[in-house]
C-alpha cells in the first residue's frame, strides 16, 4: 500500500465514523445554520474517510457559504479520527484559499463548542 493513499475503512468503522459525523452535525453545526434558515445534508462518508456534504435551504443562495464551510463545518469535522477530507457540494476552494482563510480568520471563528471531538 502506498503511504500517500488513505487506508480503506472497514464496514464497521465506516458505520461508526458516519455516526460520529452525524452527531457533530446534529449537535454543533446544524443548530447554527438553522438559525439562518439553512441546513447541512450528509451525502456520504467514503471508505477513504472523505465526508461529502450539501447545503440546504437558505445556505444555497448565501454569499458566505464558503466561509461557513471553511471556518465552521470543515474545522469541526476534520479533527474527527478517521475523517481525511470534508467536501461541500457547490463550494470550490483550493488548498491555498483554505490556508488563507484559516490564516486570516481562524482565530475569529463564531462557532461554539470544542474544536476537537473528544472520544469517550
Amino acid at each position: 500500500m502506498n503511504n500517500n493513499t488513505p487506508s480503506m475503512l472497514s464496514e464497521l468503522k465506516l458505520l461508526e465514523l458516519r455516526y460520529v459525523v452525524e452527531q457533530v452535525l446534529n449537535s454543533q453545526i446544524r443548530p447554527v445554520v438553522k438559525v439562518h434558515g439553512g441546513g447541512v445534508l450528509l451525502c456520504d462518508v467514503t471508505e477513504k474517510g472523505v465526508v461529502e456534504l450539501a447545503f440546504e435551504g437558505a445556505c444555497n443562495g448565501c454569499s458566505l457559504k464558503s466561509v461557513t464551510y471553511a471556518l465552521g463545518i470543515r474545522r469541526k469535522l476534520l479533527p474527527i479520527p478517521g475523517v481525511t477530507e470534508v467536501n461541500m457540494k457547490g463550494v470550490r476552494l483550493s488548498n491555498a484559499a483554505l490556508a488563507r482563510v484559516e490564516q486570516h480568520y481562524g482565530r475569529h471563528s463564531p462557532w461554539v463548542g470544542p474544536q476537537r471531538l473528544e472520544q469517550q
